[in-house]
């Protein structure tokens, strides 16, 4: 049933281009409510839920309680901790801790949809497939971290490294993994080409295909510094998929199509070569921490998630009698990804 609802929307969602920019605003407003909504009163069934809830229930103080002694079970991001300390003050209600953090998430995405995408409810479309179960069901404290990353990226264009990195210190006090958005500011900072891009690819097969070892002495070391991921570093998660990883190839087709089509591209948005740098980014890092599926999969979804910019810009590139078939050729992947989707609860 959830997949017919999923195929309307993004039936809906090509139509709303033909709206004007303040109506496919408006949409788009409602659309991320709803979206919000919906996350914050699901049931406890779903993964890491019950940690939170537990947390929330047994050992969030008000504000009035809080004391040095006081500090989160599960996790320990303390920017995460005093949301729930702040709703806690007003309401027990663990629904209402969870809608709360749910509309902040959903809030950083409706400035980031607003700002790079060129039709926003396909890039809500784009989302909802690729992240919305992961991030805002499961996985919410990377999902709010990632959210207010993804708004700042524009500052990386504007070369305001200030607002770009006080974003990102905010964000690391949700999730440690907001650390990997400190190189992209510097990556940026050089104009990476399309050679760059090719040469960068081949390297990151090279180390996730052949030199495993090194990668995994790598990946650990960063894991154990930061505090965090350390789940996913255990034998159980190493070579879940590897290369085999759909993914991977998925990210690769879209990285290409964007690079090759540059020359249109860059006239659609000021932001084409930061959201291209941080898709490549992110692409490298899925590919050569490959030995550990989850973990990459996770955190190179920071900037994957410039996919609701990119998909749709790279759409439009095509000839209008030719679209249709793009737009029907999309759909059913993000239909199959979104199905795919709604089993991992």
């Amino acid at each position: 049933m959830v997949i017919f609802l999923y195929i309307l929307f993004y039936l809906f969602a090509l139509y709303a281009e033909s709206f004007t920019v303040s109506n496919r605003r408006y949409w788009l407003m409602a659309t991320c409510i709803v979206l919000a909504y919906l996350a914050g009163v699901r049931d406890m069934s779903w993964s890491d839920t019950d940690v939170y809830v537990y947390s929330f229930n047994h050992y969030t103080p008000s504000i009035g309680e809080l004391n040095e002694m006081s500090k989160p079970f599960g996790y320990s991001e303390m920017g995460f901790y005093y949301i729930g300390v702040v709703v806690k003050t007003f309401t027990s209600d663990a629904t209402i801790y969870l809608l709360v953090v749910a509309a902040l998430s959903m809030f950083f995405l409706y400035k980031a949809f607003d700002k790079y995408c060129y039709y926003p409810l396909f890039g809500v479309c784009a989302y909802i497939a690729r992240f919305y179960t992961a991030r805002n069901f499961i996985q919410i404290r990377a999902g709010l971290s990632y959210a207010m990353i993804l708004w700042a990226v524009q500052y990386i264009t504007k070369k305001d490294w200030k607002r770009y990195f006080l974003w990102i210190l905010i964000a690391y006090q949700f999730h440690h993994s907001a650390v990997l958005a400190i190189p992209l500011y510097f990556l940026c900072m050089v104009k990476v080409k399309r050679w760059h891009i090719l040469l960068g690819i081949i390297i990151a097969f090279i180390l996730g295909g052949v030199y495993t070892e090194f990668m995994r002495g790598m990946v650990e070391d960063y894991v154990n510094d930061i505090n965090t991921a350390t789940t996913y570093i255990g034998k159980e998660y190493q070579r879940e998929w590897g290369l085999g990883n759909p993914v991977i190839y998925f990210q690769l087709a879209i990285l290409f199509l964007y690079t090759i089509y540059e020359k249109v591209l860059i006239s659609t948005s000021e932001d084409y070569y930061t959201m291209r740098t941080a898709y490549f980014y992110s692409t490298f890092i899925l590919i050569s921490c490959s030995m550990y599926t989850a973990l990459s999969g996770r955190t190179s979804s920071m900037f994957a998630t410039l996919e609701m910019a990119i998909i749709p810009t790279i759409i439009n590139t095509f000839y209008k009698k030719n679209r249709w078939i793009a737009y029907l050729c999309m759909g059913a992947v993000l239909s199959t990804i979104f199905y795919m989707n709604e089993y991992i609860k």
